[in-house]
């Protein structure tokens, strides 16, 4: 069952200051090392913000409040990783991709941009301004699936401190900033071990991997063949073929794991 709570490793963090610059951390050294307790920041979340700054910026102003969608894949596979590529929704149904790095237990942050367009001269410049921006992000609760444990609220902050002018118009274009908190919209699910094999009855079989994701891709297979006294009883290939040395019908095992590091395992007897 999958069970709500506050990571290990995240009790007795600092408490964030959202609208302060010390928790943007772009330029911090290399993250400690994970913590077994410490959750994966992984799949999609609803975000609700409050804009905190909004100078000059066109359809914003201090106190308003938002709905956004922030996706969030990391690189490697299980446990947290040292880079998560955020996906962050913003208003007109853009998207945006930022690279965050992992700064500490739970701790985020990246830097990224959007361009947007400036009627100058009588045109539209598609690319007309640039927003550079920060964000971090910080993990405050997690679920567990499969006994491994994942992010499931967090809250964050997005600081654009200025606007830059690419046309030939001069002028200032304002900056702005947020905070949000996050809830995960639904847990990572783990995939489903599946396969055949032919031909039936042969002493060589080969074998075929017909399994199906969850929520995040596959990444590794693990055979056991059900024929101990072979010295290639296992294999760590997607489609195998063995030869049995051992007669009659055999219990051939497939475990599947994927980018999240759940798993998947299925048995099926041939012979």
């Amino acid at each position: 069952m999958i069970e709500s709570r506050i990571s290990r490793a995240l009790i007795g963090a600092p408490a964030l200051a959202l609208a302060g610059a010390a928790f943007l951390l772009g330029g911090a050294g290399p993250a400690a090392a994970a913590d077994p307790g410490e959750p994966r920041l992984e799949g999609s979340f609803s975000m609700s913000g409050t804009v905190t700054r909004a100078k000059n910026v066109r359809g914003e102003k201090k106190g308003q409040k938002v709905k956004r969608t922030w996706s969030f894949a990391g690189s490697c596979t299980g446990g947290p990783c040292d880079t998560v590529i955020l996906k962050r929704g913003r208003g007109g149904g853009q998207t945006d991709r930022v690279v965050l790095h992992r700064q500490s237990a739970g701790k985020y942050s990246g830097n990224g941009r959007f361009f947007f367009r400036i009627r100058c001269a009588g045109r539209v410049e598609k690319k007309g301004g640039e927003a550079r921006y920060k964000v971090a992000v910080r993990v405050t609760q997690a679920t567990d699936v499969q006994g491994k444990p994942f992010a499931s609220a967090l809250v964050a902050t997005y600081d654009n401190g200025k606007r830059i002018n690419h046309t030939q118009c001069h002028g200032g274009l304002g900056s702005d900033a947020a905070r949000y908190t996050g809830q995960l919209k639904a847990a990572p699910t783990p995939p489903t071990a599946d396969f055949t094999s032919t031909p039936s009855g042969a002493t060589t079989r080969s074998f075929t991997d017909k399994s199906s994701k969850g929520s995040a891709p596959i990444v590794a297979w693990a055979w056991d063949f059900g024929d101990p006294t072979s010295m290639d009883n296992t294999s760590s290939e997607r489609n195998p073929s063995h030869t049995f040395v051992t007669p009659g019908v055999h219990n051939v095992q497939l475990t599947v794991t994927d980018r999240n590091g759940l798993t998947g395992t299925v048995s099926h007897v041939v012979g």
